[in-house]
């Protein structure tokens, strides 16, 4: 009698997600400068401008409501904006830039020196996070990647996962930013005891 096939494609599932999940431990202390570094832009009056394509414009949206709008009471909000909310500006831009240069162009008006760009691209190969990346390290922001695959990002902070399935990177990016949000809180609050 052979393996069921659903049984087979269930523990298939399962070990997909194990690997880079634990591999996640091993980013901690990445994951830890990210946070201070995050923290130290709020605490000087910057805000989180969050930006991704395709599915990851939900994840964007998911991290600027987290941050500006905590559920966990007694927590700050602190100040956070999707770039993917406003389909008039973003589509404007994309008419005369093409898509690759939305972000960039979002940030270079409303961006400012103190602030963080947080890119977030599933399969790390996304040309316009990539550019919106550039073009915040250019102005001077803190840039943050959240990544999947074999791209490599310039950013001040690459969170890579360690997969090439998008559903995978998906999952462990969602864990990647909430993990950020407690972190940058944890960091935002004990400097303001000192």
């Amino acid at each position: 009698m052979g393996e069921d096939p659903a049984m087979t494609a269930v523990s298939a599932a399962f070990e997909r997600r194990m690997g880079p999940a634990a591999a996640l431990g091993e980013d901690a202390e990445r994951i830890v400068r990210a946070c201070q570094d995050m923290a130290e832009r709020f605490r000087g009056g910057g805000k989180l401008l969050v930006f991704g394509t395709g599915g990851s414009v939900a994840d964007a949206q998911h991290v600027a409501v987290e941050f500006a709008h905590p559920v966990i009471m007694g927590k700050p909000a602190l100040p956070a904006i999707s770039l993917t909310t406003d389909m008039a500006v973003a589509t404007g831009i994309a008419r005369t830039q093409g898509l690759d240069g939305i972000f960039a162009a979002q940030l270079r008006l409303l961006a400012a020196p103190c602030d963080i760009a947080l890119g977030v691209s599933a399969d790390g190969d996304c040309a316009g996070v990539r550019n919106g990346l550039a073009a915040a390290r250019a102005l001077g922001l803190l840039t943050v990647a959240l990544t999947g695959g074999q791209a490599a990002h310039e950013a001040d902070h690459v969170l890579a996962v360690r997969s090439d399935d998008p559903l995978v990177v998906k999952e462990v990016h969602m864990t990647i930013y909430h993990v950020l949000w407690e972190l940058v809180h944890v960091f935002h609050e004990l400097e303001a005891v000192r």
